[in-house]
């Protein structure tokens, strides 16, 4: 039951008030005594003024009501409904209905009004990406048509958006089918509630005839001449009785390779690996086939390319420190255990010759060297990774030596800590122009935080198409907080910091004709602590040093870049190519002609002009590019390369290579992914079962309801009635005095 109490809100003491009516009525009968006649029109006037202040009085004290109310506040339980096209298909001949169909019916059942009368409910349809919630009535104006089908991008999503929430589970009507994803290995992720899996038709194989296909493949985009390098390949299929069948590859367009797979009759997938010898610096396109099997009818997904950069083996990495920390040490380990490289290590301490003063020390076995922070020996290099620093540890020519590596084509690594980061670090040097952000100086704030690949991390060359590199972080102890991402910036790892949000802790940007990388941790070390045989640590530094080692090329005054939204897409739909041309500091940006050559399967030879356009980077900023739209009319292997002409010379981009169905991968009759359904159920705490399992074990489902206490404050003088009599009285006074000639 709701109580109530009096309250007033006045913030002059009560007695106060009380004189100042009783000094304002003692005035009123004073005046009056003294200035009106004795008669009943006085009487009125005064009984007039009295309400008046009496109610002013009143407002004056700001009186109100306080009302306790319990609320009952029940648990949300939500529906996450799949209207991608494969749901309008069924792969169980026996079935008699579409996944869809199955789907419509469940939730038509008697589950869902016993669960709404515990919860509240709500419909989230997703394909590409989770939509706008819908009511169970609203059913009717959703269709399967969706063209890709993002099951756990919506997954996360979906609890991104009610994070806090209270969730009595979440019923997962999908065939598991995730065109995004290569590998079931997200299915087994946990989440923060119980997912409620239905099986929408029974796991199996419309008929026997074979129908396999190359699903993904993955390689490291950037590989070292002399150095052989792992490409993966996931070959899936059902169908042709467990017969083993061929799987070829292809370097620059000759056969190198041949493996017999096998797959059982009833589906499954397989990873083959290659190993590819990289003998000159090129650039060199892998073809993945699969020969048409004889009844095979859906041949058009039976290949896959990709394109790898070979570069040169001198790669040398400067690594410059100031005092040693635990950063460093991990860190020259890795860069010096890395064959791909020639590291050199060099430490700022105390000058043993010249007291008061520091001196370059070199690490490890290159006692000899001495080093001097010069252009000239920065130019040795590819790479610098510029540890923690203050800002008086470099001078100005220091920096400008840096910048002007950074501007003709080197990498630029910043490993801060608290001494870069703070106050008096980088953000006082020239260096600071090199930032992806702004942010004011401070100390890194403590505690464990969870980190993850950000949506660009994942499609970043260094990081993306890499299969050795885990999925899940762990996570770090430090974060300096506070940045502000600049326009092209690219935030590659993110932290969670709970009551402040997700927090950059890698990110990127093109600076001139060179890359730069900022660690916004000091506890980055950790991650080679790691137990078990998985070492991000060692693996994600090998990566980074092979993507911002840059190629000759890469060191010309242009560099023009081209890439495609998507690796692979459907006859019929759109493939957007866009263009980025780096440009030296401080030159203007012109009308130049960027044109993108495009070679079909058939080697015919399409032109597009590329029209200037803003490219969207992170956090909403865009970028000056280039786009153009090509819609292909045929399937296979598509080869685009982008110039523009400037001052006479051409400058081309490396090959973008992306391959074209003739049925997008939605539309290709598969069965439902019982595995990744399986484990999603499983993972979470969840159930996975027939709709009338389901239907059985809903109707069932045990909540628990919060009770909430909240205060509710009603304003007793605040209100159109007291204000409203105020002016009357007011009104009604003057208007007396006017009509009986009271002064």
């Amino acid at each position: 039951m709701p109580t109530a109490e009096w309250i007033f809100e006045h913030s002059f003491p009560a007695a106060l008030i009380a004189l100042a009516l009783l000094g304002a009525c003692g005035a009123i009968a004073f005046s009056f005594w003294r200035d009106l006649p004795r008669n009943g029109s006085a009487l009125v006037v005064g009984a007039l003024r009295t309400l008046f202040f009496l109610l002013f009085a009143w407002v004056l004290l700001m009186p109100g009501k306080k009302r306790a109310l319990t609320e009952v506040v029940r648990p949300r339980f939500l529906v996450l409904l799949d209207t991608s096209a494969s749901m309008s298909q069924s792969a169980d001949p026996t079935a008699g209905r579409s996944r869809w169909a199955a789907a419509q019916d469940l939730l038509g059942r008697d589950w869902s009004k016993s669960v709404a009368r515990k919860c509240q409910m709500e419909v989230y349809p997703f394909h590409s990406d989770l939509a706008t919630p819908v009511a169970l009535d609203q059913l009717g104006t959703l269709a399967p048509d969706g063209k890709s089908s993002h099951l756990n991008l919506s997954l996360n999503r979906l609890f991104d958006r009610l994070r806090g929430q209270d969730l009595a589970g979440v019923l997962l009507l999908s065939d598991g089918l995730d065109t995004r994803e290569k590998k079931d290995a997200w299915s087994e992720s946990g989440f923060a509630a119980p997912l409620y899996v239905a099986e929408l038709e029974k796991p199996g194989l419309p008929d026997d005839k074979p129908d396999m296909r190359v699903d993904a493949i993955d390689t490291p985009r950037r590989a070292i001449v002399g150095w052989d390098t792992a490409l993966s390949v996931t070959v899936a299929g059902q169908g042709g009785k467990g017969a083993p069948f061929p799987v070829v590859l292809y370097k620059n367009g000759k056969e190198v390779e041949k493996v017999a797979v096998q797959l059982p009759p009833e589906g499954g997938n397989r990873e083959v690996q290659f190993k590819l010898t990289h003998t000159e610096v090129a650039t060199e396109t892998y073809l993945v086939r699969i020969p048409v099997l004889p009844d095979e009818v859906q041949t058009n997904d039976n290949e896959l390319a990709v394109a790898v950069d070979v570069l040169d083996a001198k790669n040398r990495v400067l690594f410059l420190e100031d005092t040693p920390r635990f950063e460093s040490k991990h860190l020259s380990r890795a860069l010096f255990a890395n064959k791909d490289i020639t590291p050199l290590a060099f430490f700022q301490l105390p000058s043993r010759k010249l007291p008061g003063t520091k001196e370059w020390i070199p690490y490890g076995d290159r006692l000899g060297l001495t080093f001097d922070l010069t252009p000239e020996q920065l130019r040795l290099n590819k790479i610098i990774i510029l540890g923690d620093f203050d800002a008086e540890a470099l001078t100005p020519e220091h920096c400008r030596a840096i910048v002007e590596f950074v501007e003709k084509g080197g990498s630029l690594v910043l490993l801060g800590g608290q001494r870069l980061w703070g106050e008096g670090g980088i953000a006082k040097t020239e260096l600071s122009k090199l930032l992806p952000f702004t942010r004011p100086g401070g100390p890194a704030i403590e505690g464990k935080f969870a980190v993850a690949w950000t949506a660009e991390g994942r499609a970043h060359p260094a990081l993306a198409n890499n299969p050795d590199l885990p999925t899940d972080l762990p996570p770090v102890l430090s974060l300096f907080t506070g940045c502000t991402l600049s326009a092209g910036a690219l935030p590659l790892v993110d932290a969670d910091t709970g009551a402040g949000g997700r927090q950059p802790v890698l990110v990127s940007r093109i600076y001139g004709q060179g890359k730069v990388l900022t660690v916004l941790t000091d506890s980055l070390w950790r991650w080679a602590m790691q137990p078990g045989d998985e070492k991000p640590y060692p693996k994600f530094w090998r990566q980074i040093v092979q993507w911002m080692s840059p190629s000759d090329g890469e060191l010309d005054k242009y560099h023009l870049e081209l890439f495609t939204d998507a690796g692979t897409i459907a006859v019929g739909d759109p493939a957007i190519l866009q263009a980025r041309l780096v440009i030296p500091p401080g030159e203007t940006r012109k009308s130049w002609k960027v044109v993108c050559q495009v070679t079909t399967p058939a080697d015919r030879t399409l032109s597009l002009a590329m029209t200037g356009k803003n490219i969207q980077a992170s956090g909403g900023a865009e970028i000056p590019g280039y786009v153009a739209e090509f819609v292909p009319a045929e399937p296979g292997n598509f080869r685009a390369v982008a110039t523009v002409e400037i001052d006479g010379k051409q400058v081309l981009s490396t090959p973008c290579l992306f391959s074209v169905r003739s049925t997008s991968q939605e539309l290709v009759l598969k069965p439902i992914n019982d595995r990744a359904l399986r484990n999603l159920a499983r993972a979470s705490g969840g159930r996975y079962g027939t709709p009338d399992e389901l239907d059985a074990a809903l109707r069932d489902l045990r909540v628990t309801e919060r009770r909430e206490r909240k205060l509710e404050y009603h304003s007793l003088w605040q209100t159109f009635t007291v204000l409203s009599c105020l002016i009357a009285l007011l009104a009604l006074e003057w208007v007396f005095r006017k009509l009986r000639n009271l002064s």
